[in-house]
C-alpha cells in the first residue's frame, strides 16, 4: 500500500467514520477463509502480569496475526493497570464479589491499547491505531459472521444482555447477518439501556425496547448476544433460551451451566491453548487463583474437538442442520487476523476517501540504518 512515505496515526474518531460493520464482516470472513487455507497466520496471545505489594497489578498483553493476500501484519498491545486483583483471588465468605473488572491507564477513565500495522510485502510500518473502537467492532463483526452460518435463516428477533460498546457493535452485525426486526435489550443501568434503545433504534431503523429483566430480553429471542463485563457471574440462564436460538458471548462466564447443557452445537473462534503457558508473572499473586479446566463450566462445551469458525466458513465443519437445535459461538479469545482484517478495511477506505482527522508521521522516523 502506498502511503506516500508516511505512517498514519488513526484515532477512534476516524475509525468510526471509516469502519463499517458489513465491510468488517466481509473482511473477517475473507481472513478466516485464508487462515483455514494456510494463507494467514496467528500468534498466541501473550499476557504478562506484575503483581504489586498493594494488591494492584499491571497487565501487558500482545496478540498478532497476518493475512498473505491483504499484505498486512497486525500487532495489538494493551497496557492495563488493575486497581485491584479481585479477579484472581478468593473473596472471603460473607463479602460480595465485584462482577466486573476495574482497570485503566494513566488516570481515571483512560485506557491504553494500540494496533500496529506493517506491510508483509516490504516490512515497512503502515499505521498506528487506537484499539478502542476497532476492538469492539472486530468482536461484533466476528459474531455477525458466525450468525450467518449458525443462526436460523428466518431469525428476526435479537436479545441483548448489555448496552455499552460491545452491544453497539453486535446489534448492527446481527442486523447485517439476519433480517432483524426487533431487539430487546437489558442492562442493570436503566438509563444506559434506555439510551441504547433510543440511539440504536434511530440508527438501525428497527424497534428496540429496553426491558427490566435479563429474562425479558432473552425469552422469545432467535439470537441472544451476551455483551457484558460480568467476568465472575453468569448473566444468561439456560431455561430462558428458546429452541432453535443462536447464542454468542464475549466472556466465558456469561452462560450458566444450564445454558451450556442445553446447547446442541458449539463453534469456537480459535484453537484452545494452555493460557497459563503464555502468561508470565512477576511478584506474588493473591492466593486462590482459579483456572478453567476441561469438564467444568463453559469448557464442557469448548474443547479441542470443538470445530473452528474458520472451518465452518471453509465448509470443513457443519453449520446449523435444523431449526430446532440451539447453536453457540464461543468467542474464546480474539485472533490477530481480525486486527489485520480491520486494518485492511480502514486503510482501504482512507486511501479512497481520505479523512482530515488522520495524522501523518514521517516514515523515516521508524526506519534506521543500523541492522537489528
Amino acid at each position: 500500500m502506498d502511503l506516500d512515505g508516511s505512517v498514519y496515526f488513526i484515532d477512534n474518531d476516524v475509525q468510526q467514520r471509516a469502519l463499517a460493520i458489513p465491510d468488517s464482516m466481509d473482511a473477517i470472513e475473507d481472513a478466516y477463509r485464508a487462515w483455514d487455507a494456510g494463507q494467514a497466520t496467528i500468534g498466541p496471545k501473550s499476557n504478562m502480569y506484575i503483581h504489586n505489594d498493594d494488591d494492584t497489578r499491571y497487565g501487558f498483553s500482545i496478540i498478532h496475526g497476518g493475512v498473505k493476500d491483504f499484505g498486512i501484519v497486525a500487532m495489538r498491545i494493551k497496557s492495563d493497570f488493575h486497581n485491584n486483583a479481585f479477579d484472581r483471588r478468593q473473596i472471603p465468605e460473607g463479602q460480595s464479589a465485584p462482577t466486573s473488572a476495574s482497570k485503566g491507564a494513566g488516570r481515571q477513565g483512560k485506557f491504553c491499547g494500540l494496533v500496529y500495522l506493517f506491510s508483509s510485502r516490504d516490512g515497512s510500518p503502515l499505521a498506528i491505531l487506537n484499539d478502542g473502537y476497532l476492538q469492539h467492532v472486530r468482536v461484533g463483526a466476528c459474531a455477525g459472521v458466525a450468525a450467518k452460518y449458525l443462526a436460523r435463516q428466518n431469525a428476526h428477533t435479537l436479545g441483548l444482555l448489555g448496552s455499552q460498546w460491545m452491544a453497539r457493535t453486535h446489534a448492527p452485525a446481527m442486523c447485517a447477518a439476519r433480517p432483524i426486526t426487533r431487539i430487546h435489550v437489558y442492562s442493570p443501568n436503566r438509563e444506559n439501556r434506555e439510551a441504547f434503545a433510543r440511539e440504536m433504534s434511530s440508527k438501525l431503523g428497527i424497534e428496540i425496547q429496553a426491558v427490566d429483566t435479563p429474562e425479558a430480553a432473552v425469552r422469545g429471542a432467535d439470537i441472544v448476544s451476551c455483551c457484558t463485563n460480568s467476568f465472575r457471574r453468569s448473566v444468561l440462564q439456560g431455561e430462558w433460551l428458546e429452541p432453535g436460538s443462536f447464542v454468542t458471548n464475549v466472556l466465558a462466564s456469561e452462560l450458566d451451566d444450564t445454558a451450556m447443557s442445553r446447547i446442541d452445537y458449539t463453534v469456537k473462534n480459535q484453537p484452545l491453548r494452555d493460557l497459563a503457558a503464555y502468561s508470565f508473572e512477576a511478584g506474588s499473586p493473591p492466593e486462590g487463583v482459579e483456572r478453567p479446566s476441561e469438564g467444568s463450566g463453559w469448557m464442557r462445551q469448548v474443547n479441542d474437538r470443538t470445530p473452528l469458525l474458520s472451518e465452518v466458513i471453509a465448509g470443513k465443519a457443519r453449520s446449523r442442520t435444523n431449526d430446532d437445535e440451539i447453536t453457540f459461538f464461543s468467542n474464546n479469545e480474539g485472533t490477530g487476523v481480525q486486527f489485520a482484517a480491520m486494518g485492511r478495511v480502514i486503510l482501504s477506505r482512507l486511501q479512497k476517501e481520505g479523512d482530515p482527522g488522520v495524522k501523518s508521521i514521517p516514515m523515516d522516523w521508524f526506519l534506521q540504518d543500523i541492522p537489528n
